[in-house]
């Protein structure tokens, strides 16, 4: 199939699948945020106790879609969806992946061992507005990480001329207008910033994991065009309505 079949759309559809119908070194740039395989049935209490902190529960489960039998069935599954995504991305472009920081080095390995990807670095997207520690039993979780790493044989999209620009950004967790009930939504203006750097103009931006749709929203604001790929029928309508209100579509 031709790349403009999938150009501007939202596909529903387990991406291991759909990712075999687009073409290869077909898109500009892979920007996602795929399950970390760290969901459990704990329901943590803090409205209800002399907790200095209070507020709503914390539910630790996050759906289906972040459920593995074992750390090998996670990172089976997880060097799938790499292998497409690296047949897809076009030679010396990058996949910028969110990912949890106790997993990643297993990822950064593989692309580099496997496919001779460089890695260009990791951005701390760090949180402005902490969750509390409700068991008081560690430190707040107070940023995320993200890899980036480039295709080899092919020249690198990189908007030097946009300035410096430190491998961390400090952004509020979503909320407001923009926050939406998709449990680990991500700021529109962290996914602007790797859009407005490792893009041009007119580019395709490909998410395979689309979730709320955040990285089709960024990528439409600045002119770019996207594929959205995402199994949830209910995300699907988040992205859709997002997109809509932004006047892209």
């Amino acid at each position: 199939m031709r790349i403009e079949n999938f150009v501007n759309k939202i596909i529903q559809g387990d991406c291991l699948k759909v990712m075999k119908d687009i073409p290869d070194n077909s898109v500009d740039l892979i920007l996602t945020d795929p399950p970390y395989a760290i969901s459990n049935e704990v329901v943590i209490t803090r409205g209800r106790n002399k907790m200095k902190f209070k507020g709503t529960d914390l539910k630790l489960g996050f759906g289906d879609w972040d459920k593995f039998d074992s750390l090998d069935d996670y990172l089976q599954f997880t060097f799938k969806w790499l292998d497409e995504c690296v047949r897809i991305l076009k030679p010396g472009k990058l996949i910028i992946s969110y990912f949890d920081r106790d997993k990643i080095n297993f990822i950064s390995d593989y692309l580099q061992k496997k496919h001779n990807f460089k890695l260009k670095g990791y951005f701390a997207h760090l949180k402005s507005n902490l969750v509390p520690q409700a068991r008081k039993v560690k430190w707040m979780n107070g940023w995320e990480e993200v890899g980036l790493w480039q295709k080899p044989e092919g020249e690198l999209t990189f908007n030097y001329q946009l300035g410096q620009q430190k491998d961390y950004m400090q952004v509020p967790i979503c909320g407001g207008k923009e926050r939406t009930k998709h449990p680990t939504q991500k700021p529109l203006k962290i996914l602007e910033l790797f859009i407005k750097y490792w893009s041009n103009k007119n580019d395709v931006i490909l998410d395979p994991f689309l979730g709320a749709g955040t990285t089709g929203v960024a990528a439409k604001k600045l002119g770019r065009n996207f594929i959205g790929i995402e199994l949830n029928p209910d995300y699907i309508e988040i992205a859709k309505k997002d997109l809509l209100i932004q006047k892209n579509l």
